[in-house]
């Protein structure tokens, strides 16, 4: 039995943020730039916003060595050629000797550009510690 075309496209759109989270814990920037839309932004809930080079950026000047990168709860909401993937990143990183767990809440919006879906826009949350 074939799945339906709504189906099919939830599963590609997952894969693609995989692959975001794969791409940060790697810290593959020419990878990463590759899914994302070339109209890209970056928000931080209730402050500014900065564009693809900036995040870019960012990811490459994270401290440490990044040990994974991986998402969890997804939820994925989809409309026509955009989709909102929501979840929660749960990231580990080395520092210092030292492994350091951040989790946090992510929402992401993905658009499909000629067949390809690429991340539009990531909404920084402040994580639980943060607030």
């Amino acid at each position: 039995m074939k799945e339906s075309p709504a189906v099919d496209e939830r599963v590609r759109v997952l894969e693609t943020a995989v692959a975001i989270a794969d791409a940060i814990g790697a810290r593959d920037l020419a990878r990463l730039r590759t899914l994302m839309s070339r109209d890209f932004i970056h928000r931080q809930a209730g402050a500014g916003w900065s564009d693809a080079e900036a995040f870019l950026a960012a990811i490459e000047r994270i401290p440490g060595d990044i040990v994974s990168v991986q998402l969890a709860q997804v939820q994925i909401d989809m409309a026509g050629g955009s989709a909102l993937v929501t979840g929660i990143q749960q990231a580990r990183v080395r520092l210092d000797g030292e492994l350091i767990e951040d989790t946090r809440a992510f929402v992401d919006w993905l658009v499909n550009e000629s067949g390809t879906w690429r991340l539009r826009a990531a909404i920084e949350l402040a994580s639980p510690e943060d607030q």
